[in-house]
């Protein structure tokens, strides 16, 4: 029994990340549960074990994304620290995940779904999207005095945009994953931008 909970882990681990690839492949609609079993060398049985259909397949590698970004991105404001440091540390905890190929490859998944489910990637996106932890950041760096945000929801997309737009866009359409000294580079690029523009003066 020892061996038991770590071979069902493997088995699902290895279900989703074939899962993921014959997405991309083929889109959710022509995906096939034959392949997803041959690809993560298990049999149908098996497989259905684990997930009683395709949609819940999908549906528990979004949850995966989705809890792992949660634990990654829980950075709450601290008034005892300084403030850049703590932007530093929020953009690293975002950088760390757009770092992994396994986050990045669900990511190209539920992307890829976007033109073929406009629905369900809707879906997906809206379960995965973790701005919040941004906004309640600045907002209470604000009001703390630290920052002078007047719309954090306009300021968090400005942070996330900065960061996606080298380290996840270049990624989704081709490019390789950045190196940690480049995430470096745009996490300091990122903070001194958000700081020249809400600094308190």
């Amino acid at each position: 029994m020892v061996g038991t909970v770590p071979t069902v882990r493997a088995k699902r681990t290895s279900v989703m990340e074939a899962a993921v690839v014959e997405f991309q492949e083929h889109g959710f609609a022509s995906a096939s549960m034959d392949a997803i079993s041959a690809r993560a060398e298990v049999s149908k049985r098996t497989l259905y074990k684990y997930f009683e259909s395709k949609e819940n397949l999908f549906n528990a590698i979004v949850e995966s994304l989705s809890d792992r970004m949660s634990h990654t991105l829980d950075v709450q404001y601290d008034p005892a620290l300084e403030i850049r440091a703590q932007l530093v540390e929020l953009a690293w905890a975002e950088g760390r995940l757009l770092m992994s190929s396994d986050v990045m490859a669900m990511a190209r998944m539920i992307i890829g779904e976007t033109v073929r489910n406009p629905h369900m990637a809707a879906k997906a996106q809206e379960d995965i999207d973790k701005k919040s932890v941004v906004v309640a950041l600045l907002r209470a760096a604000s009001a703390d005095g630290q920052l002078d945000v007047p719309a954090p929801q306009v300021a968090a997309d400005e942070m996330i945009g900065l960061l996606k737009a080298r380290a996840f866009w270049p990624v989704i359409f081709g490019a390789p994953l950045v190196t940690e000294a480049q995430m470096e580079a745009i996490v300091e690029d990122t903070v001194d931008m958000i700081m020249a523009r809400y600094a308190k003066r």
